[in-house]
């Protein structure tokens, strides 16, 4: 009888370590799909760098662009956000843009202007051809809100600068009163959505906002 009790009892002892066992393996594994399932979390809450997806230029490889221009933005930091209508190669381009010049101080005098982005927004840098009163930047504007899904899912850049005179604003609210233009201006786009024409006189920049319904960049 005494050997029977302590055959229970031993077998009892057993039994408690085997399942504390079990017990101990059942939480760590808890533990350890508690935390795979936060990281997982995490990682799915991962913020997304969204000027990664912007394709820049650097000012010493756009050919065109005068020494001193090329200089200037150099020293400032700048690239040059490329626009993108999201049709892959065709819609980038293989040369640069939003680099443009004209006429736009005075008729018969070449200026510059490019976007220029320290990395989050983007000015509108001038090199005048002369000394000119009007300044030599506008618009400083952040680079990610001008990022939009294309037919593929991805972000792509769609700000994009041109040179425009008096037969290309149409019927722009506002511009009845500068004709006839004497020199071209700026045209800051949202492709597809919205438009900003700059024009340069009395020293300053006046603005004339539209709508941009056009699906790509001129």
């Amino acid at each position: 009888m005494a050997g029977e009790i302590k055959s229970f009892a031993r077998f009892g002892m057993i039994g408690w370590l085997a399942l504390l066992m079990l017990g101990w393996l059942a939480g760590g594994a808890g533990v350890g799909f508690a935390q795979q399932g936060t990281q997982k979390s995490k990682a799915a809450k991962a913020p997304v760098n969204k000027e990664s997806a912007i394709r820049r230029a650097q000012p010493a490889g756009v050919k065109e662009l005068p020494a001193e221009f090329v200089e200037k933005l150099t020293v400032r930091g700048c690239t040059i956000p490329q626009f993108d209508s999201g049709k892959g190669a065709e819609g980038i381009g293989a040369e640069p843009n939003n680099v443009i010049h004209g006429e736009f101080t005075r008729r018969g005098q070449e200026d510059w202007a490019a976007l220029c982005s320290n990395g989050r927004t983007s000015t509108i840098v001038i090199f005048w051809g002369r000394a000119t009163a009007c300044p030599a930047s506008l618009a400083r504007l952040d680079d990610a809100h001008y990022l939009k899904a294309g037919n593929d899912k991805k972000l792509h850049y769609s700000r994009s600068i041109r040179t425009l005179g008096e037969s290309g604003l149409d019927e722009r609210a506002g511009v009845a009163g500068l004709k006839p233009m004497s020199h071209q201006g700026i045209d800051d786009r949202f492709v597809g959505k919205s438009s900003a024409f700059f024009y340069c006189i009395d020293g300053k920049w006046k603005i004339f906002p539209a709508k941009d319904a056009q699906g790509a960049a001129d």
